[in-house]
């Protein structure tokens, strides 16, 4: 794969390959204790395409999910499970944008809490908190943001951190120290060879033997202008 690697472009083969399926690893456990508690409780969802995760999402409006659009597969169905209590549905409508990596899922009224959302990008060194649904290794990861501004073709601007994020946090929600959703996990601007080597394994080795990677995010603030053009 490409230095532009999506973080779960390879997950869905991998997954089938460990017969990791419904093994994903929800974050609201593991998150008690840190600013990515309330998000992870009521704001996350994992994603999941014939029974194998692919992501995550998080609340956008009482309607609506914000998630990466490269976690979900081209004339699938997909699954949502959310992270407080496991609860399942499938999305009444699914909107991709062609200028990110973004998509946007309609799901019945109540069925997430939206997350409070940053008004300003994050600065260079500021301690930030991810959450997603990896099949192995921690749902929940602790990081630094390198660039506060930066931008990557394909999948739109936003800021670059270092954390140990794993394939299965594609599109789940990065907060700030007060809980404020900062943006969505989208991908590894220096993936190199993680993609195939997951593929091969069935497992993200490369992820878990690493105690940082960086990590793309795209901005709230884009998404969310984004996510109000396409819902017109």
């Amino acid at each position: 794969m490409t230095s532009r690697r999506c973080l779960l472009r390879a997950a869905g083969g991998a997954m089938a390959a460990a017969g990791l399926g419904a093994c994903a690893r929800m974050p609201a456990p593991e998150a008690g204790g840190t600013p990515a508690a309330q998000v992870s409780a009521t704001g996350f969802a994992a994603l999941y395409a014939h029974g194998m995760p692919r992501g995550a999402a998080v609340a956008f409006d009482d309607h609506h999910l914000l998630t990466c659009a490269h976690v979900l597969p081209a004339g699938d169905t997909v699954t949502l499970r959310r992270g407080a209590d496991g609860a399942e549905l499938r999305p009444q409508a699914v909107l991709r944008s062609a200028r990110m990596d973004l998509a946007v899922l309609r799901v019945p009224a109540g069925f997430l809490l939206p997350p409070p959302r940053a008004a300003a990008a994050p600065e260079a060194g500021e301690t930030v908190w991810a959450a997603g649904a990896p099949g192995l290794g921690s749902p929940v990861a602790r990081g630094v943001v390198e660039a506060p501004d930066a931008e990557m073709p394909g999948f739109g601007r936003g800021f670059t951190a270092w954390m140990p994020a794993l394939m299965g946090y594609s599109g789940g929600p990065v907060v700030d120290a007060d809980g404020t959703l900062l943006g969505l996990t989208s991908a590894l601007p220096g993936g190199g060879g993680a993609g195939l080597l997951a593929l091969l394994t069935g497992a993200d080795l490369d992820g878990l033997a690493r105690r940082d990677r960086r990590v793309f995010v795209l901005s709230i603030r884009r998404a969310e202008a984004e996510a109000a053009r396409l819902l017109g």
